[in-house]
């Protein structure tokens, strides 16, 4: 993981659970139930999602059925310590066609006072890719 100097090591191990296939569904426990989730974009994820009830299974949960092996996230930089810290990565998995699902993501992360629990995000991902493997493989 790349990572900025201004960058504690609790906050690059938290995103660091995002890197390993195993430990991705530790790091949304990280997310506020109240969570205030931007998707941005032109592609069927996009949208307001108002908890992490609502954000999950509209999201990640619409693309981990059409993925072989799961999904995990290559952190490319980590940037902020305080109430915010940005984050930029790329999608590691295999669509169960066997083409790749590489989109790129970028995420706004603010957290807590605490700075444990993130509770608003502005997400920003590689729509094309999105929007390929959902209307090339989603049931219809």
């Amino acid at each position: 993981m790349a990572a900025s100097q201004e960058v504690s090591a609790s906050r690059r191990e938290l995103f660091a659970l995002l890197e390993n296939v195993d430990t991705v569904k530790e790091f949304f426990a990280h997310i506020a139930d109240d969570v205030q989730w931007t998707m941005h974009g032109q592609h069927p994820l996009a949208g307001q999602y108002r908890s992490r009830a609502e954000l999950i299974p509209a999201t990640i949960g619409q693309v981990l059925p059409l993925l072989s092996g799961g999904l995990r996230f290559h952190i490319k930089a980590l940037h902020g310590d305080g109430p915010v810290s940005v984050v930029e990565m790329q999608g590691v998995g295999v669509a169960l066609d066997g083409v790749p699902y590489d989109p790129f993501y970028v995420w706004v992360c603010h957290f807590d006072p605490q700075g444990d629990t993130i509770v608003t995000v502005d997400a920003y991902i590689d729509s094309v890719v999105v929007t390929d493997i959902l209307h090339r493989l989603a049931p219809r």
